[in-house]
């Protein structure tokens, strides 16, 4: 994941109702091999006329249409891509996280935690592939204590350090109790699957 240090004329023309004061720290992309299939694709179509283009010219204007029109679809194919991997960012500022979900051409949600409703950042490499290219999922924990999973992140260590740094530098830190019942939620979690565990262990 690519990052833009301050790059807020940019974020401020998505997002419309920051502070005069804040500050943008850093802007997050999405790890841009994952959309390897979606890029792939779109090249093939883009390519594809001038592979056929003899065949195409043959077939005269119906040829030609049918030339423009991949052409076309290729070109908007590679764009929407592109426009996805763009808008989907994890922006930082030193008052919260903005979470942008481009999902289509006009298809955006907008979603923002303040750093004093962030309890715990964490995140997983799965497999050799995201261990080697440093790309995981990252985790947010916020009030609600429902995880925001965020998957395909590239360096989520870096965002997880930032995150936690900010909240320090800004002293915008969760409260000590609230910590604590995240880790009591946690110990109640592990001792429920634990329990599962021995009950089908059992039964077997």
């Amino acid at each position: 994941m690519a990052r833009l240090v301050n790059n807020t004329m940019n974020i401020r023309r998505i997002i419309h109702n920051l502070d005069d004061d804040e500050e943008v720290h850093g802007i997050y992309h999405q790890f841009w091999l994952a959309f390897f299939w979606h890029w792939l694709g779109g090249f093939i179509i883009l390519m594809s006329p001038f592979f056929f283009l003899y065949l195409f010219l043959q077939w005269g204007a119906i040829g030609s249409g049918l030339l423009i029109a991949l052409f076309v679809i290729g070109a908007f194919w590679l764009f929407r891509t592109w426009r996805i991997w763009y808008f989907s960012i994890i922006a930082m500022t030193n008052k919260r996280v903005i979470i942008i979900d481009q999902s289509g051409i006009m298809d955006r949600a907008v979603s923002q935690v303040d750093f004093d409703k962030i309890y715990d950042v964490s995140y997983r490499h799965k497999g050799i592939l995201q261990t080697i290219s440093h790309v995981g999922s990252l985790f947010i924990t916020p009030g609600s204590f429902e995880k925001i999973e965020l998957k395909n992140m590239h360096a989520p260590a870096e965002i997880q350090h930032l995150i936690f740094k900010l909240q320090k530098e800004y002293g915008l830190e969760p409260p000590e109790d609230a910590q604590e019942m995240i880790r009591l939620s946690r110990v109640k979690k592990e001792e429920k699957a634990r329990a599962v565990e021995q009950f089908f262990g059992e039964e077997e």
